[in-house]
């Protein structure tokens, strides 16, 4: 399909139906970043987050995982939770989550979500590991998992009796799962395995979730309740043209790459969709409602690795962005809110 030019006035024409459409966004714009910091001594960033306070970046980096930076002029404020397989250590962790007072790890080693107190001054900050939620004790591999609710988490994995099938996600209160969802919206169990690993985001509220792939582009938008997880749309953008090989996924040459960032507020998710076949392609983030309409489509002036962003302020996005030639570096992009596009 021919790349649009200027303001496209037309609905994302995505439905659950099985046909790829690209994507088509009520507006596009450039946008730049203001630079925050530009001495990031990390080599890989696994995840990030933001509060009202401070960012977060989730990296091995020095023997520690945690590396804080102030968020009103990108200071760097220390490096906390030591890497290892002790009581409040990490040995490899797959996503960072930060929710008021509490920062939370999973360690996909470990089989573990860790959780830390968040202690704030006006210029120091102090995390301290509290405890351990174990999910080893279940067959299967857990990839990630998050605190859903009091006593309550969403995983990605295989948590259950193994079998054969690929699984997905499930609701578990510590002792057993109380609800699993393993759909696809793929025919094909080597098409299945483009959801292993898929980005996935949720909206403060914590009753929404997103995922997106990165093996060609498909946008699952679902509802959440403490005893359930419900698809409420597919948007198929992006075919994934793969093949699996020795445990690997080999992309077909022309095949165009999806999601590779996601961040969400109640109102808009906020992503990098890649749409080439070049996975490099990540200067843009492109903005949906949770109805899977594209809002805007931002050209950015830098490679977007990471986005996250603040509920309190969802006009300001905070990006780890990345280059060769200077590597990791914090970034803010000042963006319209849902209430600015029409």
């Amino acid at each position: 399909m021919k790349k649009l030019l200027g303001i496209l006035i037309i609905l994302c024409s995505c439905s659950s139906g099985k046909e790829y459409n690209e994507p088509q966004f009520v507006e596009k714009e450039e946008i730049r970043g203001e630079c925050l910091s530009d001495d990031l001594m990390i080599s890989y960033a696994y995840d990030m987050a933001v509060d009202d306070q401070y960012i977060y970046i989730l990296a091995s980096s020095q023997g520690k995982w945690v590396h804080v930076y102030d968020k009103s002029d990108g200071q760097y404020r220390g490096s906390h939770v030591l890497t290892g397989q002790g009581p409040g250590e990490v040995h490899t962790a797959s996503s960072l989550t930060v929710d008021k007072d509490k920062l939370q790890i999973y360690d996909q080693s470990q089989m573990k979500l860790l959780t830390y107190s968040l202690k704030k001054a006006s210029d120091s900050l102090q995390i301290s590991f509290m405890d351990d939620v174990s999910f080893s004790s279940n067959k299967g591999i857990v990839r990630r998992a998050w605190l859903f609710a009091d006593s309550l988490y969403l995983s990605d994995g295989q948590l259950g009796a193994e079998n054969k099938k690929q699984k997905r996600f499930q609701l578990y209160d510590g002792h057993s799962v109380i609800y699993s969802y393993d759909d696809f919206p793929v025919q094909g169990k080597d098409l299945e395995k483009v959801f292993l690993f898929p980005q996935i985001c949720f909206s403060p509220s914590k009753d929404k979730m997103a995922t997106g792939t990165l093996y060609g582009g498909i946008l699952e938008i679902f509802h959440l309740s403490d005893s359930s997880i419900s698809l409420s749309d597919v948007y198929r953008f992006y075919e994934p043209s793969v093949s699996f090989s020795s445990g690997d996924l080999i992309p077909e040459k022309d095949m165009k790459y999806g999601f590779s960032a996601m961040s969400a507020t109640d109102d808009v998710i906020y992503s990098v969709l890649i749409g080439d076949s070049d996975p490099n392609k990540l200067n843009n983030i492109s903005v949906f409602d949770w109805n899977g309409r594209g809002l805007i489509r931002y050209k950015t002036d830098k490679q977007i690795f990471k986005l996250s962003c603040y509920p309190g302020n969802p006009s300001e996005l905070y990006a780890l962005t990345f280059s060769p030639a200077e590597g990791f570096s914090l970034y803010l992009y000042r963006v319209k809110t849902n209430n600015g596009i029409q």
